[in-house]
């Protein structure tokens, strides 16, 4: 209303005697009279019947929205400014849900096939080792400076688009890259650019969530669902065209997901910068957690061993005789048991605690690795993936909760940013760099009771870790968000 030109009164006269009087004011105009206005009512009093309205605008200013500091509903504003003149075109719960369903489909076109796609390349083992371990090493580099980014300068809707755009431009180099240097370029940029969409799409859950973050798993067990029947989709499309095309299936992929934080994702960009003292966003995780490096130390052993087992797996049921279509269905079938696992945790943490749960998790981890080194027809390595998908719903959930209740709001894409670089950033580096030698000179069976040890290691470590009364003792039952 604040481009209207005056305030609408209430008039004995009727319409009629509006419509007169407009004319009469109209025909004043051309004269060169200047439009009677009415004389204001005294301070605090309104004539009675009168709707206020703000001052009329004579500038091209009078047709912009009103701004002010506001909570957008569902999330929790870290020192943000926000639009408040429009209701969001989708709700928060959608937007947020969907943002999971589509990075599911990005995490299914890169995740299985990663290894495939470059032993299609003519890399060996070892070479496909390296590469992963120098994807996680820009992980580890970049990590940490998107993290710090997304809390502290331009926000976790931004660092994500970037993310996706990145990510996909990156995809389509190392699809058409040929010489060995130019995949090993490819490949780590796609790993340093990508590295910032994971983090922030669960900052950006946890936001959303706020004090009902138990209900992480819940949500999650949508994107395990996406990603399951992507698996199987792009296994069937992948053994009749080849594994080549698997990068810009990924390309695709990562473009969509930017579209949708363009019409679904509110900004989010911090108003001020926030300043954290020495070494950032980084050194206040660290101050505000104490015990936050010793959760880190376990998350290195877990997803050390995981890398090492996970990212030969492929080779594995490869030399077994099977192909992408065994593998894709493998993955799916993972996908799939993450669905219940996931909505299951949930309730688990609440009923039991964070601290079982997450441990639990390790166990079934290292009893599933173990067979995959014991196992030799293809048939049934694919279907022992059940293991790495029921494993992986109860220590991913459980591990972004336990940051989201280690941290306040406003270093959660720190505190993922840092999990994300010892587990997806150092252990790689560890776990498929040295994997790829294990497994070339002494057997996948050494590789893979190796990566089981590790495991068991990395649960320990997480026992002490995750000792805390609020981490170990059950958490109060909350209604389910969706």
């Amino acid at each position: 209303m604040g481009s209207l030109v005056g305030c609408r009164l209430g008039h004995p006269g009727g319409h009629g005697d509006q419509r007169g009087r407009r004319g009469l004011l109209r025909a004043s105009r051309v004269r060169g009279h200047r439009r009677p206005r009415p004389a204001p009512p005294p301070r605090g009093e309104r004539p009675h019947g009168a709707r206020h309205e703000p001052r009329p605008l004579t500038s091209a200013a009078s047709h912009a929205p009103n701004r002010r500091t506001v909570r957008p509903p569902g999330r929790p504003c870290y020192g943000c400014s926000m639009p408040a003149a429009r209701a969001p075109r989708i709700r928060p719960a959608v937007a947020v849900q969907t943002l999971f369903i589509l990075f599911g489909v990005v995490i299914a076109a890169y995740f299985p096939f990663l290894s495939m796609f470059l032993d299609s390349k003519g890399l060996t083992a070892g070479q496909i080792g390296g590469v992963i371990a120098g994807m996680a090493v820009a992980r580890v580099i970049l990590s940490p400076m998107w993290g710090h980014l997304a809390d502290t300068t331009i926000g976790r809707r931004r660092a994500l688009q970037i993310g996706a755009v990145g990510g996909a431009a990156a995809a389509l180099a190392l699809f058409a890259a040929e010489s060995d240097p130019a995949i090993w370029a490819t490949a780590i940029a796609l790993a340093g650019v990508s590295a910032t969409i994971a983090p922030n799409v669960d900052a950006i859950a946890l936001g959303f969530l706020g004090d009902r973050m138990g209900d992480y798993g819940r949500m999650r067990g949508w994107e395990s669902l996406s990603y399951a029947t992507a698996c199987l989709l792009f296994g069937i499309v992948l053994q009749q065209v080849g594994v080549r095309w698997d990068m810009p299936i990924l390309a695709g992929a990562a473009l969509v997901v930017f579209f949708w934080t363009i019409v679904a994702i509110e900004p989010d960009r911090p108003l001020h910068r926030i300043r954290h003292g020495r070494l950032g966003a980084v050194g206040a995780v660290f101050r505000a957690a104490p015990r936050f490096w010793i959760f880190l130390v376990a998350l290195l052993l877990v997803w050390t061993g995981f890398n090492a087992a996970w990212n030969f797996i492929g080779l594995r049921i490869e030399r077994a005789g099977g192909g992408p279509f065994l593998l894709g269905a493998g993955a799916a079938l993972g996908g799939l048991v993450e669905v219940p696992v996931m909505r299951l945790s949930s309730r688990l943490s609440n009923r039991l605690g964070l601290r079982p749960v997450f441990v639990t998790g390790c166990l079934v981890y290292a009893f599933g690795f173990l067979l995959w080194g014991l196992v030799e027809d293809p048939t049934l390595l694919s279907v022992l993936t059940v293991f790495e998908g029921a494993g992986f719903a109860l220590l991913f959930t459980t591990m972004v909760v336990v940051i989201g209740r280690m941290l306040p709001s406003t270093l959660y894409s720190t505190g993922q940013s840092l999990a994300a670089t010892m587990g997806f950033g150092i252990a790689p580096i560890i776990g498929a760099g040295i994997g790829g030698l294990v497994f070339d000179r002494y057997g996948p069976a050494t590789l893979y009771v190796g990566a089981s040890l590790l495991t068991l290691c990395g649960a320990a470590v997480a026992w002490l870790a995750l000792s805390t009364p609020a981490l170990s003792r059950p958490a109060h039952d909350a209604e389910p968000v969706l």
